[in-house]
């Protein structure tokens, strides 16, 4: 047998790989899932499946958005892509919002203490 055959057997083909990374996921380990998906985008760089795990297990929100519109400008029919931009856009809305309902009522409650402040003053 070719020596150079029997090195071939060792390799994993992508679904391998896939497989691999998906379980990797699953048990939590992001960092090496990672790698794995990574090493398949390596080989196929319009694989839709290792793009949405990566957006799976990215490191942050803004990763996570850039794999899924990647997900999206392979298949502008993905229906996970989509809802997960949809979930993460309401989630940042959110976000945004309850930012401003503090903050405004942070902004009233020192506008008080000073009104406060200026009467005592003025009282003395």
């Amino acid at each position: 047998m070719d020596s150079g055959t029997n090195r071939d057997v060792n390799i994993p083909n992508l679904e391998q790989l896939m497989q691999l990374g998906i379980q990797t996921a699953r048990q939590g380990n992001k960092e090496n899932a990672r790698v794995i998906f990574q090493q398949v985008l390596d080989s196929d760089s319009h694989n839709e499946r290792a793009w949405l795990w990566m957006a799976a297990v990215a490191e942050t929100p803004v990763d996570r958005v850039r794999y899924l519109n990647t997900v999206l400008r392979i298949n502008p029919q993905n229906r996970t892509a989509q809802r997960e931009l949809n979930r993460l856009k309401k989630g940042q809305e959110s976000s945004t919002s309850q930012v401003l309902v503090y903050g405004g009522i942070g902004l009233a409650i020192i506008i008080l203490l000073i009104a406060v402040a200026l009467f005592v003053l003025a009282v003395l």
